[in-house]
């Protein structure tokens, strides 16, 4: 059977009596092609093109043969079925449509390459510019894009757009934090806090402090100004200067205090969201106050790639103050960690030789106060005035 009989339709023919032969051959003298002929039983058994079945009759009267269809198949018989259903033959033309439509337009945003930078803050940019969900990437002029983009994000050195499909990929890359001097640049190695200098290694530039000398925050410890023979030379001074310093840490934590709970009352409205469209599937009760918002969208995923389907939920926190009581036991276990958290941060500079702490317990509060002896580098690099 070829395949054009397959979609113009064929039938199965039932030839009886009469001679079949001279059947078969007043067919082919007609050029009507005729397969999977077999005799069983005095009875001629083919199949034919639909459309050539009329004329087949002369030849069944040549052959004295009485035809019977007894199967119709294909996709034209197929379809027929169909034929008074005008309404699935417009859905299918205008799913085909919609299909066409959407293909073309951006449904699905990923962002790729930024850590510090939020996505959100991204798109609020890229979607006066043509990014967004329902567009056409064809009217996205990615050159006038990339250039107001990078201006408006200042935090980022590069932006491109690619696209696969219905789905857009923005690939970013942000500004790495450099010094505020470079690693060649002239400078002077200044006091980063008082203390009092316990050695001196100056291995570049000139030293200009020594062991027993008292400095304060910024005093000048190892100069790059060096004299030479053609004059003073600007140089980057390196070196380090240990010193033994002092540190003090203050802390108190009232027996009663008003706190803030951010989270005691949180209102929660979902929407889902449909190519671009958000459908609301709350109730436009209007909200009383001025909450925090903060929003999460949640799309359905397949094989990692998300879909212009899903979730988007506003949840509305507004804060609820509450008065706290302590003990003056419970004052002290919180003021012990609290300073705890601050020394952590003091040791990563430090070397604490000594600690001395002084706990004062009042009607209002308790208050902590740590005194920390020790040795730690003092120097900081400064540009040369």
């Amino acid at each position: 059977m070829s395949f054009s009989s397959r979609l113009t339709g064929f039938v199965l023919i039932r030839c009886e009596g009469g001679y079949p032969t001279r059947f078969l051959n007043a067919a082919a003298d007609a050029g009507i092609p005729l397969w999977d002929i077999r005799h069983k039983d005095g009875v001629l058994w083919c199949r034919a093109p639909a459309a050539d079945y009329r004329r087949l009759r002369p030849a069944a009267r040549r052959g004295c043969v009485r035809m019977r269809v007894q199967k119709r198949g294909g996709l034209v018989f197929h379809l027929r079925r169909f034929r008074l259903r005008f309404g699935l033959a417009v859905g299918t033309l205008l799913f085909l449509g919609i299909l066409q439509a959407f293909s073309s337009r951006i449904w699905v945003i990923n962002i790729e390459g930024n850590l510090t930078v939020p996505d959100s803050t991204i798109r609020a940019i890229l979607e006066p510019l043509g990014i967004r969900e329902g567009v056409s990437f064809a009217d996205v002029d990615l050159t006038d894009l990339r250039l107001t983009a990078l201006q408006k994000l200042p935090s980022l050195t590069w932006l491109t757009v690619n696209q696969s499909g219905s789905i857009v990929t923005v690939e970013v890359r942000e500004r790495t934090s450099t010094e505020p001097l470079s690693d060649t640049a002239p400078a002077n190695l200044v006091a980063v806090c008082d203390g009092v200098i316990l050695r001196v290694n100056a291995v570049t530039g000139q030293a200009v402090v020594k062991p027993g000398d008292a400095v304060t925050r910024g005093d000048l410890l190892i100069s790059g100004v060096m004299d030479s023979s053609v004059g003073p030379q600007l140089k980057r001074a390196a070196g380090s200067v240990t010193a033994r310093t002092t540190h003090t840490l203050t802390v108190t934590v009232p027996l009663c205090e008003t706190v803030t709970n951010r989270t005691a009352h949180v209102i929660e409205r979902a929407s889902l969201t449909l190519f671009g469209l958000q459908i609301p599937l709350y109730t436009d009760t209007p909200l009383r106050g001025e909450p925090t918002v903060t929003t999460e969208t949640r799309p359905l995923r397949a094989n990692g790639v998300a879909l212009p389907i899903g979730l988007h939920m506003t949840r509305y926190h507004y804060p609820v103050e509450e008065t706290v009581v302590r003990t003056a036991e419970e004052a002290d276990i919180l003021a012990e960690q609290q300073l705890a958290t601050a020394e952590k941060t003091l040791r990563e500079t430090l070397t604490v030789e000594e600690r001395v702490v002084h706990r004062e317990i009042t009607d209002e509060g308790v208050t902590l106060t740590a005194v920390y002896t020790g040795t730690q580098e003092l120097t900081v690099a400064a540009p040369i005035a």
